[in-house]
């Protein structure tokens, strides 16, 4: 009797310092509401990387569970849905939702903005800065961009194209947007 008493308490104090709710093996369940409670859940890694969702259902509102991790969506009419920790989001418009990515929220630094230069073609740029927390930021400039490049070792960030490309740059390295497009929304995180 004492025996399984004492693994109750071991158990029950493994659990209260466990700290706030992660997802198992780095995954993120996430569920894709529409129309008449039709809907779906999907498993995100935790790492930033961005993940195809492939679902043709018109998505309504988003939904994680999970406490400490902040995802954001594209949807196909060029919408950016984030969810911060365990919350219910509205998608607006309503549309099919076509990539998502997930990452660990986590505290601000000092610096907590990155300086991202965007560059075209016939020497056409412009710069915007991001902040480092994860939360996606909309871009406003329309030229097509070719090369995008930040100011700052130890950053990552992700971008997505008018077209529905993706890219991603790590640190200070000058990384080609294939194929060139304007740009819409970016994310940076450490």
């Amino acid at each position: 009797m004492k025996t399984s008493v004492f693994i109750g308490l071991l158990t029950a104090a493994a659990t209260a310092s466990a700290g706030p709710l992660r997802a198992r093996n780095d995954q993120v369940d996430i569920t894709f509401i529409g129309a008449a409670d039709a809907q779906f859940t999907r498993s995100f890694p935790s790492d930033g990387s961005v993940v195809s969702i492939g679902d043709p259902l018109s998505i309504s509102h988003i939904s994680s569970n999970t406490a400490g991790i902040q995802c954001t969506f594209n949807g196909i009419d060029h919408s950016v849905t984030t969810v911060t920790g365990a919350e219910l989001v509205d998608v607006g418009p309503p549309q099919t939702q076509l990539s998502g990515s997930c990452h660990p929220v986590g505290m601000k630094r000092r610096n907590d903005n990155v300086h991202v230069s965007f560059i075209g073609a016939a020497d056409g740029k412009f710069t915007q800065d991001f902040p480092i927390n994860g939360g996606w930021v909309q871009i406003t400039d329309p030229l097509s961009i070719s090369h995008i490049v930040s100011d700052q070792d130890g950053i990552t960030c992700t971008f997505n194209g008018i077209d529905h490309s993706v890219t991603t740059i790590s640190g200070t390295q000058l990384v080609d947007v294939g194929p060139p497009q304007t740009q819409i929304s970016g994310s940076c995180w450490m």
